[in-house]
């Protein structure tokens, strides 16, 4: 019987622990907290919950040997370390996140051990590179090539769901959410290189229509132009954009949290502070001056808007105590928000990945435009739809290495076939599809 390694039980683990044990695979599933552990193996004969942190190597080193795959759902900087200790013991190992330099450093190593590393194999990034590159592929296939690509993903409450002023819930760490907007971007637009700095993220946005599920903001994600080679698509393409869909009103308010400080990740003194104690020595305002107009002041906006509106909604100028030594204003907003933008009982998430690609064929000079999208709402009381498109991917693509049906070797993403269409196919039976469309000009 083959040994699975899960290090991490959070937010999104539970559909691949029950998928695995039922394929029949024996897990161990580890966490900081032992109850989060058991609760995701629930009892099975084929399952062991253990409390572990990552600052045990040489307990990390032991598990990593006894098993025959590693999953790693640790927070994406721990990866390269786990990815070490697989190196070491010759064991595969799958990741749902982005491949981080060190980690990208790992490739030759990894190929010299007959290793694979597969990264990116989640929602986003994951099932976003796997239904794009099925018409990427399809379209080189018949001899044309991309003009034009926008790809768009978002995690958001559903509909009846969307009761908060910020239109967002969380259904994975608020701390990564946070840092994500701390990045900047770059892509191509109509052949022109654009550079967005990270103080300008959330002003370059733009509204998307989804088919299925409405209007959103979204702005770009990061690297975009890396994704011309990782794509297999080069200079023909005149327009590549990867972006992030919100519920509206979100960017208004993360650009002007971040003008007043609230995304610095540097630790302050909040020994014996309050919220609002914290906030007024961040804004450097005195004690006389009405928070929220301070706050509005610094944006530069009315106190009537939105983002101070939020701030206050948040609980940012209460006299509720922060409970903690030192905290980073970034970490604060997080706690903050984790309290008042959670799931309640029957609420439903929202998952919507949307592609547009403009394809041109030389030969016949046809013109198409082809799209893929995918809506999926999450299981009141059950699990969510940023649980299951995130993790089951990655444990269908275990069961892969495992049974040896992926021939590359090194530091992976799933862009090639013999990755992605056996995890779409499996995918769609579990009733996470993308529907494509085309029209001919």
């Amino acid at each position: 019987m083959k040994k699975v390694l899960v290090l991490g039980a959070g937010m999104v683990a539970g559909p691949l622990v029950r998928y695995l044990l039922d394929q029949g695979y024996q897990l161990t599933v580890t966490s900081l907290v032992l109850a989060e552990a058991e609760a995701l193996v629930g009892g099975h004969p084929q399952g062991r919950a253990l409390t572990f942190t990552l600052d045990d190597e040489a307990g990390l080193d032991a598990m990593v040997a006894a098993h025959d795959l590693v999953i790693s759902l640790v927070p994406f900087n721990l990866h390269p370390l786990v990815a070490g200790h697989c190196l070491a013991h010759g064991k595969n190992l799958v990741t749902a996140s982005y491949v981080a330099p060190a980690m990208a450093a790992l490739d030759q190593k990894a190929r010299e051990r007959d290793l694979i590393f597969l990264n990116e194999i989640g929602l986003d990034p994951g099932i976003d590179h796997m239904s794009a590159m099925r018409i990427i592929d399809a379209v080189h296939g018949r001899g044309g090539y991309i003009k034009h690509f926008r790809s768009y993903c978002g995690g958001l409450p559903a509909p009846e769901a969307n009761d908060n002023p910020l239109g967002y819930k969380f259904s994975w760490a608020p701390r990564g959410v946070l840092l994500a907007g701390c990045n900047g971007a770059s892509y191509r637009e109509d052949g022109h290189v654009v550079e967005t700095p990270s103080a300008r993220l959330f002003r370059d946005m733009h509204l998307v229509s989804v088919p299925g599920a409405g209007d959103f903001e979204a702005y770009p994600n990061r690297d975009s132009l890396m994704y011309l080679d990782i794509y297999g698509l080069g200079e023909k393409t005149e327009t590549i954009l990867r972006g992030t869909l919100r519920n509206h009103g979100w960017c208004d308010s993360l650009f002007n949290f971040a003008r007043v400080g609230l995304l610095d990740q540097e630790e302050r003194d909040s020994r014996g502070q309050t919220c609002g104690g914290y906030f007024r020595q961040l804004l450097g305002c005195g004690a006389d001056q009405d928070l929220r107009q301070a706050a509005a002041t610094k944006m530069g906006v009315s106190a009537t808007c939105l983002p101070p509106a939020n701030l206050e909604w948040l609980g940012l100028f209460s006299d509720q105590p922060i409970g903690r030594d030192a905290i980073s204003p970034l970490d604060l907003l997080g706690k903050l928000m984790l309290a008042r933008l959670q799931y309640g009982d029957g609420d439903r998430d929202l998952v919507v990945l949307f592609h547009e690609f403009k394809a041109v064929f030389p030969d016949s000079g046809r013109y198409e435009r082809l799209t893929s999208t995918m809506v999926g709402y999450g299981v009141p009381g059950g699990d969510s739809a940023m649980a299951r498109t995130v993790s089951l991917p990655a444990a269908i693509a275990a069961r892969l290495v495992l049974e040896g049906k992926i021939s590359q070797r090194g530091v992976l993403r799933p862009v090639s076939a013999e990755i992605y269409e056996p995890v779409l196919t499996e995918l769609a039976r579990l009733d996470i599809d993308c529907q494509e469309e085309m029209t001919t000009y």
